[in-house]
């Protein structure tokens, strides 16, 4: 079924997911912001003193400026995301998308692009033209989606953002953080090939013309269960220095391809920079 538009009634998108049609529309009421910490909870295997969202904070920033849609199965929430409008320091407004979360089953299905192309689309509505969040470096999947699918950009990394150490499934790891940045005005342009005419090994760089390429595990949970905590540890803070030595350098993150089952590669090409807050 064809797509439609959000208006400012709240006409939702209708979008084929496997063989069953999903509806992603505006959270409403105490009862379905419920749902949405409910599945955030389950999506990422909190313990009970991980903490968590509540219906009141999710309920306050949808009557403030805030961006709560829900994606919808029949009657089942099976995919969510929120958001806030955030201020640059040097005055330019931007939508701050705080998380994104698709129930596991549902995953791989598109859900997550009709979730951020909804909150596109409310922010166009109201003239806000950029879009920001963060994510794990490490995380190459979320990377591909984020720079490959939507056409972000990654503009800056911050070091553990939120502590040395992750909850749920990422506990025991550290929190360095990608600043992604969506210029919500233009469309995703297809990024170079990566050269595969050798084999690569974790942590290598190599020059494409003027590009940096990276090579990271292409599944960093599998990866770093094969190793001790020391040298998970190390491997991270070994690549957190390559990234940061890019971006500082005035690289721009704009693509991530895995090239196998065990090795995706960033790139990082010489697009211009991007003034950036990295205090949300």
């Amino acid at each position: 079924m064809p797509s439609r538009a959000w208006s400012d009634t709240g006409l939702c998108h209708m979008v084929e997911a496997g063989a069953d049609e999903v509806a992603v529309r505006d959270v409403d009421g105490p009862e379905e912001m419920s749902d949405c910490v409910a599945l955030y909870s389950r999506v990422m295997g909190l313990d009970p003193g991980d903490g968590s969202l509540n219906p009141r904070l999710l309920i306050a920033l949808q009557h403030n400026s805030g961006i709560v849609v829900g994606a919808y199965e029949r009657r089942d929430l099976v995919g969510f995301a929120y958001g806030f409008l955030a201020r640059d320091p040097n005055g330019s407004l931007y939508e701050y998308s705080q998380l994104a979360v698709v129930d596991a089953a549902r995953q791989d299905h598109g859900i997550g692009r009709q979730l951020k192309h909804a909150q596109r689309e409310r922010c166009l509505a109201a003239g806000i033209m950029t879009m920001r969040w963060v994510f794990d470096p490490l995380k190459a999947r979320n990377a591909h989606f984020n720079l490959d699918v939507l056409g972000a950009r990654l503009v800056a990394l911050v070091p553990s953002m939120y502590g040395s150490e992750g909850f749920g499934a990422d506990r025991g790891d550290d929190t360095d953080r990608f600043v992604t940045e969506w210029d919500l005005t233009r469309r995703p342009r297809p990024a170079s090939r990566v050269p595969v005419e050798r084999a690569w090994s974790i942590g290598e760089t190599r020059r494409d013309h003027g590009d940096l390429l990276v090579a990271v595990p292409a599944r960093w949970s599998g990866y770093r269960a094969q190793l001790d905590p020391t040298e998970a540890a190390a491997t991270r803070h070994k690549l957190r220095e390559v990234f940061q030595s890019a971006l500082l350098s005035g690289l721009i993150g704009v693509s991530c391809r895995a090239i196998n089952e065990e090795i995706a590669v960033y790139r990082f090409a010489s697009t211009g920079p991007s003034a950036v807050g990295v205090g949300q």
